[in-house]
């Protein structure tokens, strides 16, 4: 997929999990996470030197939402070049002396697995964990930076997997490879827009619902927790229909 719905369907994603526990939720935190699911939406693809984490801006976001992003995606760059050359290659580097010939370097490989995301995200942890202590700063919202950066990360594989190139989720140990066939280059496709959509409404019905109905805050997240894997379980099922077949 391309960089702007990763983030729209990341981002909208995390703010269905976390409205309802907003009004209690501490402001910076909240901005951590949703910052950390942001950078992490874009990761996995530091492993393409087109990636949109490269560039400190995101195509296709417009208005003030677009205004906001693209001021956060200044700092990508810096993300993106230290996952690269700081991470990506290191890991590669590792995998390739231990699997010797069953390793190899390439776009959605490594970067687009669960331990590939998973060691990513302790790696990046320690770094900022230095920079943090050597700056006098402190730790306290790390450990939530890192949690919404992997989920970001796990995010950008599901929606990859959507697609027909798929997601490899096992490799290097495995190259079986999850698809869909949600085709986001040279043709009209509206599904990721339309699934982004229905997620930020039901965020914001999350952010209403306490004052039109008798949901206690417990019932509600409960009700996230619940609801935001049943609708990308069912956005994964109608991503593997055919468009032919849908438009008839």
């Amino acid at each position: 997929m391309r960089g702007d719905q990763h983030v729209s369907l990341s981002l909208a994603t995390a703010g269905l999990l976390i409205a309802p526990s907003l009004p209690v939720l501490d402001p910076v935190l909240s901005a951590v996470l949703l910052f950390g699911v942001f950078v992490g939406s874009l990761a996995p693809d530091a492993d393409a030197v087109d990636a949109a984490i490269f560039n400190g801006r995101i195509d296709g976001t417009k208005g003030k939402r677009g205004q906001v992003v693209n001021g956060l995606a200044v700092v990508l760059p810096v993300f993106g070049y230290t996952i690269r050359y700081l991470i990506y290659y290191p890991l590669s580097l590792v995998f390739m002396l231990l699997l010797r010939k069953s390793y190899r370097h390439r776009h959605r490989g490594l970067l687009h697995s669960f331990a590939g995301v998973g060691l990513t995200t302790l790696v990046l942890s320690g770094y900022l964990a230095l920079i943090l202590t050597w700056l006098g700063g402190g730790l306290t919202l790390l450990p939530a930076f890192g949690c919404a950066f992997f989920a970001g990360c796990v995010l950008h594989l599901v929606e990859d997997t959507c697609t027909p190139a798929g997601v490899a989720w096992l490799y290097p140990f495995s190259r079986r490879r999850t698809a869909g066939r949600v085709r986001t280059q040279g043709i009209f496709e509206v599904r990721p827009a339309a699934f982004a959509i229905v997620l930020a409404a039901a965020a914001a019905g999350m952010l209403v619902a306490p004052f039109v109905t008798a949901a206690s805050p417990e019932e509600l997240r409960r009700l996230a927790l619940v609801g935001t894997p049943t609708l990308w379980l069912l956005f994964m099922l109608v991503s593997r229909v055919r468009r032919e077949q849908r438009d008839r």
